[in-house]
């Protein structure tokens, strides 16, 4: 269960008669095309180009963002609130016309690329934020197809998002060898891995074993 403040309970409470708007907020962790540098791109599916303090979806600590709206965020699908280790997909939906996206997408390296996706509250009557912006979701980008349109059709670029427990996935390229296992701090436990009738002594004292 996720713990809410009380600004965002109680505009949750109040809902049913006040109304609430809610809004999508993406962050894409992209790269330089030469692998230097980092590139962050943030998206809304609002108006303008706004600053807004998002809670990190790594550390929970508030951090200040410029997404971008202007009709660049399409849509996100629902977003499933599992409790177990199941890998979710989301699709994330961009416009294939917006300037920033091509750049995001045309000109830099987005595979593999670290998403946080941000859900916030506003009061319909004020368009104030209700509270804190909290993660709804952390994943790492899996797909990202630009399908070009046909003449009088409309074009978007569909990028599918994996949940960052396929993490657990992975599988450990490490050998059982001495080469890599000394890269941990020293381990030298498979020293004589390689050489025969060299006894490896662990778990007991070497100067009681016989000679």
């Amino acid at each position: 269960m996720r713990s809410i403040d009380g600004t965002t309970y109680d505009a949750l409470l109040a809902a049913p008669d006040a109304g609430i708007c809610e809004r999508d907020f993406v962050t894409f962790y992209a790269r330089t095309l030469d692998g230097t540098a980092p590139a962050i791109f943030s998206f809304w599916n609002d108006l303008d180009t706004v600053t807004v303090s998002v809670l990190r979806g790594d550390t929970g600590v508030a951090e200040n963002r410029d997404y971008v709206g202007d009709g660049s965020l399409l849509g996100v699908d629902r977003i499933p609130l599992v409790s177990d280790l199941t890998v979710q997909t989301v699709q994330v939906t961009l416009s294939q016309l917006h300037a920033t996206v091509q750049d995001m997408v045309r000109g830099h390296d987005i595979r593999g690329a670290r998403v946080e996706i941000h859900r916030g509250l506003f009061d319909p009557a004020t368009h104030a934020v209700a509270g804190s912006i909290y993660c709804h979701f952390i994943g790492k980008v899996n797909k990202a197809p630009i399908a070009t349109p046909k003449t009088g059709e409309e074009g978007s670029i569909a990028i599918e998002v994996v949940s960052i427990v396929r993490e657990l996935t992975r599988t450990n390229p490490a050998k059982k060898s001495d080469e890599t296992q000394k890269r941990r701090s020293g381990d030298r436990f498979r020293k004589y891995a390689g050489v025969a009738n060299v006894p490896i002594f662990w778990g007991i004292d070497k100067s009681k074993t016989k000679s």
